[in-house]
């Protein structure tokens, strides 16, 4: 992707590749929002109260794993850049960890409960990873304010389109791909998202650049968690 030096415009390319990144996320990760219970519940087997407790285990992660995923893509400086990267590090794992949460192994009892507890917890994970470069990277992308605004724009459009496919074509897909089994038809229907979402994330990578990023001063992690607890670093800790 190429930005216009005089204007800040990024190509159309561009702004598609940066749209395709919300919809792959939303392709695959609404599909969780969506199915999950019924798919624990109904299809791999799992009671309701341990659904809900993973459930609600993971949310609780989450208050954890996203300022780490933020404080790690901060941290991050490679060729391709600060945010980039994770698109192409992360495409792969997040569509097997999102194939493997709603495949069904022969599994019973406690066994059951920690596969599901792994795939489920690490999808998300993995998740959170790929939404924390899609935001970082909105800043790097154009030295135009306006233009920002339109790569955003394109953004949320990709991210409701991704929901809106998951949202019509996986049920239909279960019952194409599984032919009334249920178990099949959900690990067919996710591996075919999966790969569909890692190819386009892969896409987005080769399309998009990091034009501004800024080389600024890390703050320690030691700092970062007394800021967190709301005590001050040292005086000149942030000083330029």
């Amino acid at each position: 992707m190429s930005e216009d030096k005089v204007t800040g415009k990024t190509e159309l390319r561009g702004r598609l590749s940066y749209a395709l990144t919300d919809g792959c996320g939303n392709l695959l990760y609404c599909i969780i929002g969506s199915f999950l219970l019924y798919f624990y519940t109904d299809v791999f087997g799992l009671s309701v109260a341990v659904t809900g407790t993973l459930l609600l285990a993971t949310r609780l992660l989450d208050a954890i794993d996203a300022p780490l995923w933020g404080f790690i893509v901060d941290h991050t400086k490679t060729k391709y850049g600060q945010s980039r990267p994770y698109f192409l590090w992360l495409c792969v794992p997040f569509a097997v960890f999102m194939w493997l949460t709603f495949t069904t192994p022969d599994l019973s009892g406690t066994a059951k409960v920690a596969y599901a507890a792994v795939t489920y917890i690490a999808a998300g994970v993995i998740y959170t990873g790929i939404q924390t470069a899609i935001t970082s990277i909105l800043p790097n992308l154009s030295h135009n304010s306006e233009e920002r605004v339109v790569l955003n724009t394109f953004r949320m459009v990709g991210g409701n389109v991704g929901a809106f496919i998951c949202m019509t074509f996986t049920l239909p897909l279960v019952a194409y791909f599984g032919g009334g089994n249920d178990q099949l038809g959900f690990s067919m229907t996710l591996a075919f998202f999966g790969v569909i979402a890692a190819v386009l994330l892969f896409v987005a990578f080769r399309n998009l650049r990091e034009v501004n990023v800024e080389k600024i001063k890390r703050i320690p992690i030691k700092d970062s968690i007394r800021a967190i607890k709301g005590k001050p670093g040292p005086p000149d800790q942030f000083a330029q």
